[in-house]
């Protein structure tokens, strides 16, 4: 009932947002950017799978617009330090996020805008990561999609984007091959105080709400996995030119979809909480 409910307003949503097209689009109007950042974050508590685990890693970032692409992607080599006190030592060590967003609103040379509404895309996001040491399978997910650029109250133009997802392997759960669930995501990046022309505080992060997943096609997952799972990472940044500094608290509920507090392993599953993550970036 979730899944058709979700199917038939993301069909009327296309529909009411095709049918507001009635202004050339000014596509001298873009102005096309890219950027690179290279933090180095230790995250404590954080989650993901059935546990809970702390962790130092390298991260490159970046993003851009060239046209019609509205592109965000990050690439993280866990246990950076190699470092036999990081509770990923030894395990999969390679994550990639790639968020490409392509504007309809070019496309079509038409301009979809309407009220808080600024552009409308086919929204993407593709995760990858290695499979840990004597598994077969990793993980390939793709998200696929409506997203737009929405003015919200105080926080400003924001990512908005709703997805379903393709599942072609997650760690050998039972959803693979198949379309299974949904996912409404949000991201922002609000200015707080500026000190100069290059010197602020940001307010930035990020929320996802996955739902309507039919994990559940044997006892084993019935018993730990669950239908939805939630993220949000809430980060106060210090911005220079080149550099950054920023703190961020990371709140989850059932994180990657298992159920917290439940007995596996002899370990208590941990994957509701908070985590704190620190990291200092240098911009390229």
């Amino acid at each position: 009932m979730v899944k058709n409910l979700a199917f038939k307003l993301f069909i009327l949503f296309t529909i009411i947002v095709l049918n507001n097209s009635a202004f050339a689009k000014d596509i001298s109007s873009i102005t096309n950017s890219n950027w690179e950042t290279l933090h180095l974050y230790h995250g404590e508590n954080q989650r993901g799978g059935p546990y809970a685990f702390d962790d130092t890693y390298v991260e490159f970032e970046f993003g851009g617009r060239y046209e019609w692409l509205d592109l965000y992607g990050y690439i993280d080599f866990i246990d950076a330090l190699n470092s036999s006190n990081s509770d990923k030592h030894g395990s999969n060590n390679f994550f990639a996020d790639i968020e490409p967003r392509i504007s309809i609103d070019y496309l079509l040379n038409k301009d979809l805008s309407y009220g808080a509404l600024k552009e409308l895309f086919f929204a993407f996001d593709i995760y990858y990561a290695d499979a840990s040491p004597g598994t077969k399978d990793g993980l390939k997910i793709l998200w696929m999609g409506l997203g737009s650029d929405i003015d919200i109250p105080w926080l400003g133009k924001s990512g908005v984007n709703f997805y379903t997802r393709y599942i072609e392997e997650n760690y050998g759960a039972s959803n693979e091959n198949s379309f299974d669930g949904y996912v409404a995501h949000i991201n922002w990046f609000k200015p707080l105080y500026n000190f100069s022309e290059t010197r602020f505080v940001s307010f930035q992060g990020y929320l996802d709400y996955e739902f309507g997943s039919d994990l559940d096609n044997n006892s084993f997952e019935r018993n730990y996995r669950t239908s939805d799972s939630l993220q949000s990472y809430l980060g106060l940044w210090l911005h220079d030119k080149k550099w950054a500094l920023g703190y961020g608290l990371k709140a989850y509920q059932d994180m990657t979809q298992w159920k917290d507090g439940e007995v596996l392993n002899n370990k208590k599953t941990d994957t509701t909480g908070f985590a704190h993550y620190f990291n200092v970036a240098y911009k390229f």
